[in-house]
């Protein structure tokens, strides 16, 4: 069951109590962090996952479906560099890749035992920002066509597509 500031919720009553008393300051963000280099092996491996204020005292072991996806995201996103480098002939010696997401959970509890959420809390993630720092002696343009291939064509992130989504991409030369 999730902790919710210190507060066990299972049914809708005590999680929207726990909205209710707590309005704005439930919103906050998640990270994923995913990092690969070639000491890593597998591409696949866990993201670090930072959660919000507001769900800090959940047992670092549970990962929530909602935390599932966008950490699926950083992942599948993240392992894209290196498979996309190698495909193309490119030089890649490291990515890190962070998905942040602001997150709402009052959309989902919207007018349940009187609820009103943000507008914008909708559909839980109010913005994505995706961020890849890759170590590479390969030239600027080639380092672009794999983060903008990586970031519109990789499969989970299309399924996040409804969330507003900006990126960035940080180079460092080897």
């Amino acid at each position: 069951m999730p902790v919710v500031f210190g507060e066990t919720v299972s049914t809708v009553k005590d999680i929207v109590s726990v909205l209710k008393k707590h309005g704005d300051a439930v919103r906050g963000t998640y990270r994923a962090r995913y990092r690969f280099d070639p000491q890593s092996g597998d591409p696949y491996t866990t993201p670090l996952l930072e959660r919000p204020a507001s769900l800090k005292d959940n047992s670092p072991t549970a990962v929530f479906p909602w935390e599932q996806i966008f950490a699926a995201a950083a992942v599948c996103a993240g392992s894209d560099y290196p498979m996309l480098a190698a495909h193309a002939g490119v030089d890649l010696r490291s990515v890190d890749f962070i998905a942040e997401g602001v997150f709402d959970p009052r959309g989902e509890f919207d007018g349940l035992d009187g609820l009103t959420a943000p507008v914008d809390a909708r559909h839980c993630y109010v913005s994505l920002h995706l961020s890849a720092t890759v170590c590479s002696s390969a030239p600027r343009a080639d380092l672009e066509k794999i983060h903008e291939r990586a970031i519109s064509h990789n499969m989970v992130l299309g399924a996040l597509r409804g969330i507003p989504m900006t990126s960035e991409l940080v180079i460092h030369q080897a």
